[in-house]
């Protein structure tokens, strides 16, 4: 089984680069909160992977979206 090659970024280069994805995030309208932000910092730490996160946000959207249309969350 082939690995994926190791980041050999240096620390500046990888905050550089993730604060131009941020930017670009922001320029599209996404808004930082406090508990994405928090998702965010678990999946850093190697708390929760990337596909545990993503069902997260995925949860909160439904929610969300039933919320803002006055019906139940689906299931």
């Amino acid at each position: 089984m082939i690995s994926a090659p190791k980041d050999a970024r240096s620390a500046a280069e990888r905050a550089r680069d993730t604060a131009g994805i941020v930017g670009s995030l922001k320029h599209e309208g996404y808004v930082p909160s406090a508990p994405a932000e928090a998702i965010h910092a678990q999946v850093a730490a190697g708390e929760l992977t990337i596909e545990q996160a993503l069902d997260i946000f995925r949860e909160r959207a439904l929610q969300l979206d039933a919320k803002l249309r006055g019906t139940p969350p689906r299931r």
